[in-house]
């Protein structure tokens, strides 16, 4: 309804505007050399038409103000370390985290490096947002705040955004992998097992569920043997549990830190980190004949969203030189992802392993000016000091823009420490002067901006892959198509080389711990300088990162995925590269499951066996909520039940799967179809819009994704987590919890249950056969969780019922778009224009689960009813059929709207297309002009 009142609206104002001369007369705007008109197309898109470049960025810098100011400030305050003062006192653990991390010291390395078009492009986008600033008041967020003036725009400010997405999707800490290792290995020494291979091979496995990988099976390569060995290691003092013991201090110290920063939850927590779905279809496999690409990118979902759809016309003397829309970053010039007259594109996360974080020896120096040196290869190296001040806003005194200076002590340095060959001094023990210290290439002056600019302008597959060499940080998985019907796979973003691997071999730990930094894990100096490199270490040539022009297979599918296949054997370092060395990217790729990227292709295979692809089969399978994990574990249940009520079987078995409840849940689960749609009235479905009654299959299927969760969430308790976890020893995170599950049912017949650190994870005391120990587990694991969801913590969501029936995904299946002001920011939230559905109960219920094609992930081990409601997920859905001279169809979707102000035009505009899985148009021309500007 309210999309259709603001298309009524802007008809009405069409018409006034015809009716009193024809054209909206145009209103001055300092800073403009030119006319500049803005317009919305019919899905609500402004449009930007301007004569000359410095216009058309100027106009998008003014347009991301009108509706952005503050998510943009916000943005530019978060990574500079200056958002206390907007928030107060309790944004302060991030300011001292994001100014460790220096993101605006990097920013301003990277200014400088960028071309002059770029830096004119930065310039000329602040001079925009500044003059809505001189002609504007603020957005009624400041007023919560009490803040009346907000600092002009820089073009630091934009790169500085541009850093803060970047740490988000590269940065690691290596903080947990050496933390778990050193307690396994302790704990090992102690009981007899083998903490090495606990963590190696048990539970952090790398090897996925699913072996889809882009390269190989868009070549129609066969997948590669599992062998489940690591690669050339040579041990040192490092390795030997008891030389962590100072490291784990300061690594927990960290890690404890880190967790008091929204904007890094990614990076402590690998399943919120960013990812997306990409695949392409060649036109020789689509039904139009022209190559079909889709891409969503899984952010966090916020009020306002992350994306802001935009359409950027640039109409020269000699005609329109640039059409293009897409998704834009406020605060950020240019697009990241859309279309224009000749291509289509998209991106997505692949988590290049680009951090090393250091254990270093400083020693007082009286010589240094920080009065300390750290301690390499025998020689001091001066620690450089960078003088801090802190300040935080006082909302809630009456006294508007009340910055207050808050003393150093404590928690607040007054000094951020650099050892210039790493980075900055993260954690600093002077009692026994090991510090740690974070590398990471971010922090050297990359280009990305310079490529934003490049690819917008791409007319080939082979320019944008030519732009695509100024994206140096943050690297991406992209895919493109051209009017002329090619198709590309590329990734993106430069590797250093670590001086170990191409020797050869690991030097004590590998690079995904925290390493020795007195030696022997470097990043090799520039030895063979590579085309437009930035980064001042060896990286890998573009040339061997992963990357296909027109498969042979007619379709590729990357959804954070290793996309090589090179992780299949679990093993990450037994590759070489060409010339020597150990081939490097990642040791465990976003989605290391590799759940997504399977689903998407055995649902676009289905399709090709039967006819070519179509526009709408690739936004079906965008909409997909199947559950692929419960067809990899399910069936151990379902044979443990039917083993249970064998004649002869333990009696305990069979008393349980004599239980009624247990009985019921296994012939639900048994007939499910691994789908996950809500099940209530109230839900949004890939195929039911909300107020839409369930159909009895719909409901089926949402009581048994609510069984198999809850089951799935139970048997990690009974099995990993207390074979761990009861030991006191670190539990595995989501991902590698469910293939360690997936893992260790499908090698029973060898192993079994016994992982190669000798541990059993289904201990049953006084059981003898092993098997029925792996019954026992799995059915008491249903067991437990129908008595769960009947119990007082699942009262919000089942009453206290136990009617399976009861049991609907919806009402504990959520997603909620956070604001950091609340409610009524916050949607759904209480006097917002979207209230909550469910009374009471936070969030929209929806469709999906766990690493469902339809992301709206949560915590496998799920154990109260709001540990369900998903904060991140789909954060725009964009399918584009490519054709020649800018005839493409194009259409995305995203949550909530354009202004982050409730009740502006275009708030929360398309969040029930976004729920129901419907897409609007994206159009390269704009509307009617409703608004003109002049000099």
């Amino acid at each position: 309804m309210a999309r259709h009142l603001i298309t009524l609206a802007l008809c009405l104002g069409t018409s006034l505007a015809r009716a009193h001369g024809g054209e909206p007369p145009a209103r001055p705007l300092t800073g403009l050399t030119a006319p500049v008109e803005l317009s919305r197309d019919r899905s609500g898109v402004v449009h930007v038409q301007a004569r000359n470049e410095a216009d058309l960025w100027f106009m998008q810098g003014f347009v991301h103000a009108r509706d952005r100011l503050f998510q943009m400030d916000e943005f530019r305050r978060t990574a500079s370390g200056t958002l206390a003062e907007l928030l107060g006192t309790a944004a302060l653990a991030s300011d001292v985290q994001l100014r460790t991390l220096g993101l605006r010291r990097a920013a301003e390395r990277s200014l400088a490096a960028l071309s002059p078009e770029a830096r004119a492009t930065l310039e000329a986008f602040a001079r925009g947002v500044n003059a809505y600033l001189a002609a504007y008041p603020l957005p009624m967020q400041y007023a919560a705040l009490e803040i009346t003036r907000v600092a002009p725009w820089t073009p630091l400010d934009s790169v500085v955004i541009g850093k803060l997405f970047a740490v988000q999707l590269s940065l690691e800490t290596d903080i947990d992998s050496t933390l778990a290792l050193a307690a396994y290995q302790r704990a090992g020494a102690l009981a007899g097992f083998d903490g090495k291979a606990l963590y190696f091979d048990d539970l952090d496995r790398v090897a996925p569920l699913d072996p889809a990988a882009t390269i190989p099976d868009a070549m129609q390569r066969p997948p590669r043997p599992h062998s489940g060995h690591h690669g050339p290691h040579r041990p040192r003092a490092a390795d030997s549990a008891a030389v962590e013991d100072d490291v784990a201090r300061l690594a927990k110290r960290w890690r404890e830190q880190l967790r008091q920063v929204p904007a890094l939850r990614g990076v402590m927590q690998r399943d919120h980190r960013a990812g997306s779905n990409l695949w392409a279809v060649s036109g020789r496999l689509t039904d139009s004949g022209r190559p079909l690409i889709a891409n969503d990118k899984h952010l966090p979902l916020t009020a306002p969203g992350v994306w802001y759809p935009i359409g950027l016309s640039l109409s020269g003397p000699g005609g329109s030189t640039l059409r293009a829309a897409g998704d834009s970053f406020a605060g950020v010039p240019a697009l990241l992802g859309g279309y224009n007259q000749h291509i289509a594109w998209g991106g997505t996360n692949s988590l290049f392993d680009v951090t090393d974080t250091y254990q270093e020896r400083l020693v007082p120096d009286a010589t240094s000016p920080s009065g300390l040196s750290s301690v390499y290869q025998g020689r001091l190296e001066p620690v450089i000091p960078i003088p801090e001040t802190y300040r935080a806003n006082q909302p809630g005194d009456g006294v508007p823009d009340n910055l207050v200076t808050v003393p150093a002590g404590g928690a607040i340095p007054a000094v951020t420490l650099l050892v210039p060959r790493h980075g900055p001094v993260v954690q600093f023990d002077a009692t026994t002067g090991t510090a740690l210290t974070l590398q990471w290439a971010g922090a050297a002056p990359t280009r990305e901006v310079d490529a934003l600019l490049r690819m917008v302008r791409a007319t080939t597959v082979d320019e944008f892959k030519a732009a695509l060499q100024f994206f140096d940080v943050g690297a991406q998985n992209w895919v493109v198509a051209d009017g002329r019907g090619d198709l590309g796979y590329f990734t993106s973003g430069e590797v250093p080389v670590r001086e170990d691997l191409q020797a050869g071999y690991v030097d004590g730990l590998p690079p995904h711990f925290i390493r020795n930094g007195q030696g022997g894990n470097e990043w090799l100096p520039v030895r063979n300088p590579q085309p437009q490199q930035a980064l001042p270490y060896e990286v890998l040539p573009f040339a061997e990162l992963p990357q296909i022009v027109n498969p042979p297979a007619g379709f590729l599918v990357n959804g954070n995925n290793d996309p090589l296949g090179v992780t299949r054997d679990n093993n990450p370092f037994n590759e070489t590269r060409p010339g020597g060395g150990i081939y490097y990217l990642s040791f465990n790729f976003n989605d290391s499951t590799g759940l997504r990227a399977g689903q998407i292709t055995a649902r676009l295979k289905e399709v090709l066996s039967r006819r070519r692809v179509r526009f709408e089969d690739m936004q079906a399978i965008q909409s997909d909520s199947t559950i692929r994990d419960a067809q990899v574990l399910l069936p151990h249940l379902l044979a443990a039940f039917d083993r249970a009520r064998r004649p002869g079987a333990l009696p305990a078995l069979a008393a349980l799967a004599a239980q009624p409840g247990v009985a019921e849940a296994a012939w639900r689960l048994r007939r499910w179809d691994f789908t996950s749609p809500t099940g209530l009235t109230e839900g949004w479905d890939a195929d039911k819009p909300a107020g839409r009654r369930p159909d009895a299959d719909s409901i089926r299927a949402s009581v048994a994704a609510t069984l198999y969760n809850l089951w799935r969430s139970r048997l990690a308790a009974n099995t990993v987590d207390r074979v761990v976890g009861g030991a006191g020893l670190p539990v595995p995170e989501a991902g590698p919890l469910v293939i360690a599950l997936g893992y260790l049912l499908q090698s029973f017949p060898q192993n079994g249950g016994r992982g190669a650190s000798g541990l059993d994870f289904f201990p049953v005391p006084g059981v003898a056969a092993a098997e029925d120990r792996r019954d026992l587990l799995l059915l008491q694991s249903l067991d437990d969780a129908l008595t769960l969801a009947a119990s007082d913590t699942f009262k919000p969501a089942f009453g206290n019922s136990t009617n399976l029936a009861d049991y609907r995904w919806g009402k504990l299946h959520r997603v909620e778009l956070k604001s950091d002001l609340g409610a009524p920011f916050t949607l759904p939230s209480p006097g917002s224009v979207y209230p909550p559905p469910l009374p009471g109960r936070a969030g929209i219920p929806v469709d999906g689960g766990y690493q469902t094609v339809d992301v709206a992930g949560f915590e496998p081990r799920a154990a109260r009813p709001d540990d369900f409601i998903s904060r991140h997920a789909a954060s725009q859905r964009l399918v584009a059929e490519v054709a020649p001279w800018g005839t493409s169809r194009v259409e995305n979707i995203w949550p909530g709207g354009l202004s982050e102000q409730p009740g502006g035009v275009g708030y929360a505009r398309y969040l029930n297309d976004w729920l129901g899985n419907q897409a609007v148009p994206l159009r390269l021309q704009g509307g009617e002009a409703v608004e003109r500007f002049r000099p």
